[in-house]
């Protein structure tokens, strides 16, 4: 199983980028606080994460630095050579993104989320729940 479940947020506006065949993705980092593991000892991991397509287009559109993002995804490690050396990119993979607070009033950022396009939405109401 390979599933990511972080909350962080944005260290600095994403950008739009497209590959050359003209495909939309954003590359983008979130700090996400680890554990106090001394007292007054606060620490932060940077995290690359990546989407694609209309999931890219939105979070640059609607997004800036310092936004609490929650992102869920797969682990990826890409293995490249450079200049001889054998190099390793790790990133998450975004298959969900939901923003979690933003500069933008609650009423426009209620419930927005973006899934992929290989997700779908399950409709339920409440008595489908086991609770």
């Amino acid at each position: 199983m390979n599933r990511v479940f972080l909350v962080g947020r944005l260290t600095k506006d994403p950008i739009l980028e497209h590959t050359t065949k003209g495909t939309p993705f954003c590359r983008f980092n979130i700090a996400t606080n680890r554990p106090v593991v001394r007292e007054g000892e606060e620490k932060a991991d940077f995290i690359t994460c990546m989407s694609w397509n209309k999931q890219a287009e939105v979070l640059c559109k609607y997004q800036k630095k310092g936004n609490l993002l929650g992102v869920q995804g797969a682990f990826r490690v890409d293995k490249y050579e450079s200049k001889g050396e054998t190099r390793y990119k790790s990133y998450v993979l975004c298959q969900e993104i939901e923003f979690l607070s933003s500069k933008k009033t609650n009423e426009e950022m209620d419930n927005l989320s973006i899934k992929t396009e290989t997700q779908e939405t399950i409709e339920y109401d409440d008595g489908d729940l086991p609770f």
